[in-house]
């Protein structure tokens, strides 16, 4: 294995999350239903009592069932239907997590998007002159929302704060800097 392939595949376990817990419950669930139907089936053989449904009675009442089973029934297919569909989902879905590969000279860096979104929001307070706790962000994927709340009667210049947004983000990497949106707030605070 060559070591970019290693580095590929270390990258994307980085960025994608993992699937294993839902295949462990489903697992576990499948494992535990078979135990059950083999030790009814066991019990039933040897002639003793059965722990919670015999199966042959089982099979015997989804044939003709009566009111109160296909009650029963149907709440159980409704979760078995939800159930399939969130497993196909989860099988489905790409699983990404709020992190992005940023090339280095050295090998790839792992940047989480709170990162992004604390150096946005950092730049932004800086170019808008507004204290720590006026200016925050978002990140997502490649977007950037920053908000900006000025301090009463101290305009903000939105096209410096996104300029200056843009080049601090740039110098994490380019793509994180090319779609920056600024909304700055009608109402200030005082400082």
């Amino acid at each position: 294995m060559s070591n970019g392939s290693v580095e590929r595949r270390i990258r994307r376990r980085s960025v994608h999350r993992s699937r294993s817990t839902a295949v462990t419950v489903a697992l576990v669930v499948l494992v535990l239903v078979a135990a059950w139907i083999g030790t009814e089936s066991v019990l039933r053989a040897i002639g003793r009592p059965p722990l919670v449904a015999d199966p042959q009675t089982a099979v015997d009442a989804a044939l003709r069932p009566d009111a109160a089973f296909t009650t029963i029934a149907e709440v159980v297919a409704v979760v078995l239907v939800v159930l399939g569909v969130l497993l196909i989902v989860l099988a489905l879905k790409p699983g990404r997590q709020g992190r992005s590969v940023v090339e280095h000279d050295r090998g790839a860096v792992i940047v989480d998007t709170r990162i992004v979104a604390s150096t946005a929001a950092n730049a932004a307070g800086m170019a808008a002159g507004v204290p720590e706790g006026n200016a925050s962000a978002t990140a997502r994927g490649r977007r950037t929302e920053v908000r900006v709340v000025p301090v009463t009667g101290v305009p903000v210049d939105e096209a410096l704060v996104r300029d200056a947004v843009r080049e601090r983000l740039g110098g994490l990497d380019e793509r994180f800097g090319r779609s920056v949106r600024v909304r700055v707030e009608e109402k200030g605070t005082l400082a």
